[in-house]
């Protein structure tokens, strides 16, 4: 199995601010730990029985002072576009010939680039030869159950059958704008040379460019957040389990001081990812960050629990830095940083398979309204967490089940009542979904 993990420079995929191991290396560190652990207890039941990461940029790197180049890592994006294509094409001319790659219990993850922005230009990060050399390859080994089942659009032109999941696919990890450019200065290649307008724009780019490849090949392309657990793209790779997308009015339950709340949300996302592949809207804080502009002491005292401030903390490095970032930010960028946020939730929800929102106020959410409409017309199933028998139709009408009070009885008052119902409620809906998807 292959899968081709792209994401901009700052994205974590290998490295932390810090120098501490990225998503992809952890992925594949805690992945290989699981997999011999279950294995050991007879528990193991995925055909893929080891991970490995082969970094692109870094075999790129290797084969130039192989031929006497003097490329460094700062330097490299400087070549001209002949001979970055050469490396590129060394570096992917021995992937494809590895023989590792085509074992049939072994995922192999290339972790690159669909793109640079780079001294104000695009500079390509993937060879498109290359690229079919692997897709054909994959098909050749991997055949479709009837070869005979392809689309035809025009007489005599018959389309590549889609490449099963199993066999190859697209992952594109995404972070905050903050989170990636505070890695991008902790390096001497891209200290100061983007700004949050560029990042903005390139890792659009990035996503866009790697969906059209994914859609040209008719192969899955998923959004996978750096703050996600690394299980997110381990059960993608291992398991054909459902996808959700975990809704719930996040600004709403911050201005209510209501953070228990959100850690009840999150709390449940982790629950539904012992048989699900979760996505929470959360682990990507463009707004989160964005917000800080305006939050003072006490707001942040108010708005997060102890374990979210600890977290701030910990993606943020200070809350002054942080604030200090977002009060640069102007009206312009704001708006670039809202509308991305809006575009890469609704992405998810594309890449899933049902909308489950933990919705425990009464107070409306354009937000969360806006993700049902647009799971339910695209055909996804809604499930509303809901704890009150009032609702207002606009809301019933875009569900597929609402989870609330029974006619008789009684609506929970206090904030205590509110999380017992959600808790009981949570209950249910696993029940009901592990049953529909078993």
């Amino acid at each position: 199995m292959i899968v081709i993990a792209t994401g901009i420079s700052g994205t974590g995929k290998l490295h932390e601010a810090d120098g501490s191991p990225g998503y992809l290396v952890r992925l594949v560190e805690e992945g290989n730990q699981r997999i011999l652990q279950e294995q050991r207890e007879g528990r193991w039941t995925s055909p893929i029985r080891r991970l490995r990461y082969i970094d692109m940029g870094g075999l790129m790197l290797g084969r130039a002072r192989d031929l006497g180049l003097d490329v460094r890592t700062e330097t490299i994006l400087d070549m001209a576009p002949e001979s970055l294509q050469e490396l590129r094409a060394i570096a992917f001319t021995e992937v494809v010939n590895d023989p590792d790659l085509w074992e049939p219990d072994l995922c192999t993850i290339l972790v690159t680039h669909a793109c640079f922005w780079w001294k104000g230009h695009l500079i390509p990060g993937l060879d498109t030869h290359y690229l079919k050399l692997l897709f054909d390859e994959t098909r050749r080994r991997m055949p479709t159950p009837d070869e005979r089942v392809v689309q035809e659009t025009l007489p005599g032109l018959r389309l590549a059958p889609a490449v099963r999941p199993e066999g190859i696919f697209y992952a594109t990890i995404i972070d905050s704008v903050y989170q990636i450019q505070r890695r991008l200065n902790a390096t001497e290649q891209w200290r100061g040379k983007v700004e949050v307008d560029d990042v903005i724009a390139w890792q659009e780019q990035e996503v866009f460019i790697s969906s059209m490849f994914a859609a040209y090949e008719r192969v899955p392309h998923y959004l996978v957040a750096h703050d996600e657990p690394t299980r997110t793209l381990f059960d993608l790779i291992c398991f054909k389990r459902p996808r959700i997308y975990l809704g719930y009015p996040i600004t709403n339950l911050r201005l209510q001081g209501q953070a228990t709340l959100i850690e009840m949300a999150r709390e449940f996302g982790q629950r539904l990812r012992d048989r699900f592949v979760v996505c929470d809207p959360l682990s990507v804080k463009d707004e989160e960050a964005a917000a800080f502009a305006s939050i003072g002491a006490d707001e942040f005292e108010q708005q997060f629990s102890a374990e979210q401030r600890a977290e701030i903390l910990a993606w943020a490095g200070s809350v002054e830095h942080l604030r200090a970032w977002a009060r640069h930010l102007d009206d312009r960028t704001r708006l670039q940083l809202g509308r991305a946020t809006v575009v890469r939730d609704l992405r998810l929800i594309d890449q899933s398979d049902m909308n489950v929102i933990f919705y425990p106020t009464s107070q409306m959410s354009f937000g969360v309204l806006s993700e049902m409409i647009h799971a339910h017309t695209t055909g996804k199933k809604v499930y509303i967490l809901y704890p009150f028998k009032s609702i207002s139709p606009f809301l019933e009408y875009y569900a597929t089940a609402v989870l609330n009070p029974q006619p008789d009885d009684p609506d929970p008052q206090m904030p205590d009542e509110i999380a017992a119902f959600m808790r009981r409620a949570a209950d249910r809906l696993i029940t009901r979904l592990v049953a529909e998807t078993s």
